[in-house]
């Protein structure tokens, strides 16, 4: 069937597949909201236990699906896919495969971010076989025949075995990883036609939003669902396709397909002025965007020099807030923190950068550091959640209400610590009587330090925080990834190249020499400039003549 255009407005065949492409502003999300009231106005399917299922990619897509549903809540379940296929079909009936993967169920909890463990690292001999640390952070699942293997991104090799034998030693503890959430449910529902008919039973619609972030394995769960009784939506935009890292392919969306599937397509932009979707129009090709309400605005403007120096200079200018978009974490960190950033600096993850000699010290250190990051940010849940791990035999309640206590006084002395060496904090925690690690043996005056005690009495807490990964950003400052599904109306991106080091050509490519197809880099800038709803700036470094003037009809042009 070709193509139809529809609006936020419109409605389609309530029982019959369908398919949106949509670009940004286009009103995805009014468009899903007024669906889902749709069916649940005019379907005869749903009951007391049948209800809509309703995903979207992240836990603020949640939050904003649900606060716009308002009191129309009791037929549906909004969810991200890890925790509706956890919650539906992994807890209740991993029982059935079991056999082959061994996981402790009597300690299984809710699914966990894959945090690479050097200790079953080293166990499983993987460096042997030419496999970097690093590496395991790409670690994922593919469709198999009739199972699922293990692979690592970027690699012909087959390390399934290797790779097996590294994660049963989280299996045997009830740890699984949002990943194993997939292929385990992929499994089960392939081998139980019972598990899959209860999953039909209970969701008679199934509606995915952001449906470009998929990745091969989800897509196969979604297919198995669709072929009986229920009703498969799927809404997305291919130019907005940027999580690669976690396994999304842009062919899911491009070449997913449904007998008797509807497609439709939303062309309208009510986010951005005029002038921001002339940007947005110039880096894809594949559709034209236009403003219905004709909202004209100011120029988008090129800031060249130092990103914290802009964004003070923009909201000087502006007297509004302004949301700064990074592609790297340390760079969204920095400009929360108020702090320049260093490229100079060993940045990355905080687990590549944290050196301890003590696994089990080191360990509960990132932990630490981790949860203080979080409670800042009012993100209590993840931070009781991440320190109540290493605790979990000093209280009744799995280390939770220790944890608590923990956070509770070493956020309230931030300031004690946070602009000093991470000793001040290692002091701070070597006299809870809750931690179980060895002290590291301070040296003498004239004797030479060791390279543990080195690490914790040269590096600045601060810049080490730099490197904590916020799970769910719902600042102003965040990196790109994080922005996904929000809006600002004043908006700073940050251009600063691969590690700090800027390559016009690279970098600025996706102003100067669109290939958004194909690289997803461009897609990552062209995500964070469509957030901005009246005012875009773009952060640089420097420019060439040639690309001033390329860019001098669409842009101002200015120094910090």
């Amino acid at each position: 069937m070709d193509m139809q255009i529809i609006t936020s407005k419109s409605e389609i065949n309530i029982n019959k597949h369908f398919k949106v492409s949509a670009g940004p502003g286009a009103g995805k999300t009014k468009f899903l909201i007024n669906h889902i009231k749709n069916v649940l106005h005019n379907s005869n399917k749903l009951g007391r236990i049948r209800k809509i299922a309703c995903i979207t990619y992240t836990n603020v897509g949640v939050k904003t699906i649900i606060q716009r549903l308002g009191d129309e809540i009791d037929h549906i379940e909004v969810s991200t896919i890890h925790s509706l296929l956890f919650t539906h079909i992994v807890k209740p009936y991993l029982y059935l495969i079991n056999q082959k993967y061994e996981v402790d169920l009597e300690k299984l909890d809710a699914p966990f971010e894959h945090i690479v463990s050097r200790g079953y690292f080293i166990k499983t001999n993987l460096s042997k076989k030419y496999v970097k640390e690093d590496e395991m952070k790409k670690i994922y699942w593919e469709v198999n025949g009739s199972t699922c293997k293990l692979s690592l991104r970027n690699r012909n090799k087959d390390y399934h075995n290797s790779l097996f034998k590294y994660k049963q030693f989280f299996w045997e503890k009830g740890i699984i990883h949002y990943e194993d959430v997939l292929a385990f449910a992929w499994e089960i529902l392939n081998s139980s036609d019972k598990a899959l008919r209860i999953i039909r039973s209970k969701f008679p619609y199934f509606f995915i939003d952001e449906f470009q972030d998929t990745n091969p394995i989800q897509t196969e769960i979604i297919k198995l669902i669709a072929e009986k009784e229920t009703t498969v939506g799927v809404i997305g935009d291919k130019a907005q396709s940027i999580y690669e890292f976690q396994g999304a392919d842009v062919k899911q969306f491009n070449n997913f397909h449904l007998p008797g599937m509807f497609s439709y397509n939303m062309e309208d932009n009510h986010r951005s002025t005029e002038n921001i979707i002339k940007v947005l129009n110039k880096v894809r090709n594949d559709i034209t965007q236009r403003n219905p309400e004709g909202k004209v605005g100011r120029d988008p403007v090129i800031i060249i020099g130092d990103p914290l120096e802009a964004l003070l200079k923009i909201k000087m200018e502006l007297d509004e807030e302004v949301a700064s978009l990074s592609y790297s974490n340390p760079m969204a960190n920095s400009l929360r923190k108020n702090k320049k950033y260093n490229k100079d600096e060993r940045w990355g993850a905080i687990e590549s950068v944290f050196v301890d000699s003590s696994n089990p010290r080191r360990k509960a250190f990132i932990s630490i550091i981790k949860s203080i990051e979080y409670a800042r940010l009012a993100h209590y849940k993840d931070s009781i959640r991440e320190l109540s791990r290493h605790l979990k035999n000093t209280d009744d309640f799995n280390g939770q209400q220790t944890a608590l206590k923990v956070i509770k006084e070493l956020t309230n002395d931030y300031n004690e610590y946070k602009d000093s060496a991470l000793w001040e904090l290692y002091k701070k925690i070597v006299n809870m009587e809750c931690f179980n690690f060895p002290e590291i043996r301070e040296s003498k005056k004239g004797k030479t330090s060791s390279e543990i005690e080195k690490f914790y009495k040269e590096h600045i807490y601060s810049d080490i925080s730099m490197c904590v990964n916020i799970l769910e950003d719902d600042t102003l400052h965040r990196t790109i990834h994080k922005a996904k599904g929000s809006e600002f109306d004043n908006v700073l991106v940050v251009v600063n190249g691969r590690n700090g080091k800027y390559n016009e050509k690279r970098d600025l490519g996706f102003l100067l020499n669109s290939e958004i197809e194909d690289i997803e880099e461009q897609r990552v800038y062209y995500v964070a400039c469509s957030r901005a709803k009246k005012n875009l700036y773009i952060n640089i470094p420097k420019i060439t003549e040639g690309a001033k003037s390329e860019l001098n009809d669409l842009f101002t042009i200015m120094d910090v």
